[in-house]
Order: C-alpha cells, then sequence, then structure tokens
C-alpha cells in the first residue's frame, strides 16, 4: 500500500503525516485505506489531529475531517490547524474539551483573511483590523483581537469571545452586535491593562465585556 499517508500516536494527538507532493485526490483516498487498516486500532479512540508535513485549505481540511468522521469510531476532541504547527505538549482541560470541538489556528490574521469553523475556535496570534473570525461555538484570541469576531452563528446567545486585549472593529455573538466596544458594551470592572484576559458574552440580552473572573464567569455560563 502506498505511503502518501502515515498515521501516527504521539501523547494526546493523533498525527496524520501527509504526502507535500502527490496530488490530493490521490491523498484523500489513501487517507480511507489507512483509516480502514488501523481501524481495530483507533475504534473510540478519544484524540486531537494533527495534519502534518502538508499546507491545506480550509475545505481541503475539512473534507479530511470528514472522511475521518465516516471512516472511522474516533472521537475528535479538537484540531491542530495548518500542516506547520505545533503546541508542545498543551493539553485541552477536559471541562473544555465537552464545550465540543476545537479548532486551533497558529499565526496572525491579516486583513483581508478570515477563518470560519463548524465549532470552538482558538486563535494562537493577533487579529488585525481587517481580518473576520466566525465560529459556531465560542472564540478564543490568545492576542489581540482587533478585526472582527463573530461567535454562535447559529444565533447562539450563550456563545462567548475572548481575547488577551479587545479593540476590535465588530463583535457579534448570535444576533447581538457590538461595533464600538467603548458605546455598545458595558464594561463592568473592565480595567485595561496587558496580559489581562477579556471576555464578551450575553446577559439580559445586551453585550457585556469584562476581565476575566469568577463573576463573569457565572454570568457567561448562565450559572
Amino acid at each position: 500500500m502506498d505511503n502518501y499517508v502515515i498515521l501516527k500516536g504521539k501523547e494526546d494527538r493523533l498525527v496524520i503525516h501527509l504526502d507535500s507532493e502527490i496530488d490530493y485526490e490521490t491523498l484523500k483516498k489513501n487517507l480511507e485505506e489507512k483509516l480502514k487498516e488501523a481501524e481495530k486500532f483507533l475504534k473510540n479512540a478519544k484524540v486531537a489531529i494533527e495534519f502534518s508535513n502538508r499546507e491545506l485549505s480550509e475545505v481541503e481540511e475539512n473534507q479530511l475531517l470528514e472522511i475521518i468522521r465516516r471512516e472511522s469510531d474516533i472521537r475528535i476532541t479538537y484540531i491542530i490547524s495548518n500542516g506547520k504547527s505545533f503546541i508542545g505538549n498543551f493539553i485541552i482541560p477536559e471541562t473544555v474539551i465537552d464545550e465540543g470541538v476545537t479548532k486551533f489556528y497558529k499565526g496572525n490574521l491579516r486583513s483581508g483573511q478570515s477563518v470560519h469553523y463548524e465549532g470552538n475556535l482558538v486563535v494562537l496570534g493577533d487579529i488585525n483590523p481587517g481580518a473576520i473570525v466566525t465560529a459556531k461555538g465560542n472564540i478564543v484570541v490568545l492576542g489581540y483581537l482587533n478585526g472582527t469576531a463573530h461567535a454562535g452563528i447559529e444565533d447562539e446567545d450563550e456563545a462567548f469571545i475572548s481575547a488577551l486585549k479587545m479593540n476590535p472593529i465588530q463583535l457579534r455573538i448570535g444576533k447581538n452586535i457590538a461595533r464600538n466596544p467603548a458605546e455598545d458594551m458595558l464594561g463592568t470592572n473592565r480595567i485595561k491593562k496587558e496580559g489581562s484576559l477579556e471576555v464578551a458574552y450575553i446577559k439580559d440580552g445586551k453585550m457585556h465585556i469584562e476581565n476575566f473572573n469568577k463573576i463573569t464567569l457565572r454570568d457567561m455560563m448562565k450559572i
């Protein structure tokens, strides 16, 4: 069997090594074959997925993930996006995994770029003005959020958006939109300082943005 696709178990993830030269359609067929071959070893496995050695577009990555879901019993906990990305030994806490499948995007997003995911989205970098991120679930930005973010795209008001630094052009959670945080959000106990995680969420039909603390968490999770 051709080794255009190699499956490797690695600590908390399944690394899928992809041939960088073979055509994409052949690659997809080879992935199907390898998953069937490894079926008894992967049965009911709960793992993260990391694609390596090949740059994938959003469409290509989603197609490969669909093949994995269709041809195996693997329960995907989160996805490390971009064949070049690597996140050390980072392990997602079980409480976060239970929120649903999460995709990690490594790198800064420039004006005109966009990322979308049908789950939770974590951006390991900055979102610059003119860049857009959207997710069916929650959005977490481990950097500056200066562009546009839309969480809960299917009118899910219980989603939230968080960033190390909030200065967005527009925030949207479900149907709720805030174009100017200074005017459209309620900045309860908001303190501007470096490294302070800020969270935007919906309470009583209004968008709030606060520093992340126990009070914010209670409100945000509707406890």
